[in-house]
């Protein structure tokens, strides 16, 4: 993954865009990674899997319900992913 500090961000935007349509770019502040930028494409696949992954968790926690296992709360599953998928 390519890395811009944000000032060479800022000066060479259009570069930035360029690359950040082949991979993911990396752009640093004070030396230590602050943001990636991506490409719309990319960034909606990754909302994707998002959805996909929080929608499994969702049913298996009403399979448990309906085998009367303990339910988990929201909270609980979206904890889970977001750890998972972090």
């Amino acid at each position: 993954m390519q890395t811009f500090t944000a000032n060479d961000a800022k000066q060479k935007f259009g570069e930035l865009m360029d690359q950040a349509l082949q991979e993911p770019v990396s752009i640093t502040r004070h030396g230590r990674p602050s943001v990636v930028v991506t490409s719309d494409a990319e960034y909606r696949a990754l909302l994707a899997l998002k959805h996909a992954n929080l929608k499994a968790e969702v049913i298996k926690g009403f399979e448990g319900i309906d085998r009367r296992k303990k339910a988990r709360t929201v909270d609980e599953i979206a904890k889970e992913v977001l750890k998972r998928d972090g």
